[in-house]
């Protein structure tokens, strides 16, 4: 199939690369122009503008950072857009922006479809996420082929356009809401004298998803480094699933306690370029642990 796809963030770049081994025709777009060099040796066809991309192409991919992020890409990909184009967003957004979106779409004639990815790029290089879809039932059906390029498990949530958003921020709730377990149970293991690799052991036991693993094999190393999803990325989350509970009257406390972790001056002093699991560093410093 021929697309666009424009981001190319490291979800963004391992998504192009498993599309291009399917045997797939993309144009690439990123507003760093240097990002696009290694998907181009690999035989992407990079475009100088949005514009470009979208030209001779009814279906674009779009991998980007937040709600703003996606409609700014989305008015200027309308301006251009020819009617019948399929826009598949496959970033954590809020529900509402996904229902302003598809609104918007069809003014132009175009078609919105929500493809919300869980996953880190690990697990995207390995054609090993889970993407939560919903739209409409025809768009998603066109689509299928290219998301089982960097998907295991294509999971279609109806018709109701924001439902795979929805869908995405329980799940990605359920794992900061874990990252922040584990680190309390490491900290407290290590402050009673206990092994750690014992809480390693039995988390494995008790989380058995890969996504949880990987989170308790970080926390356990304090690896940190090796960023699978940015601390700003958390950050911007938290924010998100705050607002997404507050709005429908949830009191989200677990996201308010974490949120408090991204806050601090730790966080603001050492962590930024770290992965989001590293709110550990802020639970061991509070505990009195260095």
């Amino acid at each position: 199939m021929r697309l666009a796809f424009i981001g190319l963030g490291k979800m963004g770049t391992a998504m192009v690369n498993r599309l291009i081994i399917a045997g797939h025709e993309v144009t690439i777009y990123n507003r760093t122009q240097s990002k696009m060099e290694p998907l181009t040796k690999l035989g992407a066809i990079p475009a100088n503008s949005i514009t470009e991309a979208i030209h001779l192409n009814d279906i674009v991919l779009t991998s980007l950072l937040d709600d703003k992020a996606v409609e700014e890409v989305s008015s200027e990909l309308l301006k251009s857009a020819v009617p019948g184009l399929i826009h598949v967003s496959l970033a954590t957004i809020q529900p509402d922006t996904a229902k302003k979106l598809e609104k918007k779409h069809q003014e132009y004639g175009c078609q919105y479809v929500s493809a919300a990815v869980l996953g880190v790029p690990k697990v995207a290089e390995k054609g090993m996420l889970t993407a939560f879809c919903s739209g409409d039932p025809t768009a998603i059906k066109k689509i299928t082929l290219l998301l089982s390029s960097f998907s295991k498990d294509i999971i279609s949530l109806g018709d109701e356009i924001h439902a795979a958003n929805v869908m995405k921020i329980a799940m990605n709730y359920s794992l900061i809401t874990a990252i922040e377990l584990f680190s309390e149970l490491y900290v407290f293991a290590e402050k009673s004298g206990l092994d750690t690799a014992i809480i390693q052991t039995a988390m494995h036991q008790i989380y058995g998803h890969p996504s949880f693993k990987l989170y308790i094999d970080k926390i356990h190393d304090r690896g940190f480094d090796e960023v699978n999803f940015s601390f700003a990325g958390g950050k911007k989350d938290v924010n998100l699933f705050q607002e997404a509970f507050n709005k429908l009257g949830v009191d989200p406390g677990i996201a308010n306690l974490v949120r408090s972790r991204f806050d601090s001056k730790k966080a603001e002093e050492e962590l930024q370029d770290k992965d989001w699991c590293a709110i550990y560093e802020v639970i061991r410093k509070d505990a009195g642990l260095t």
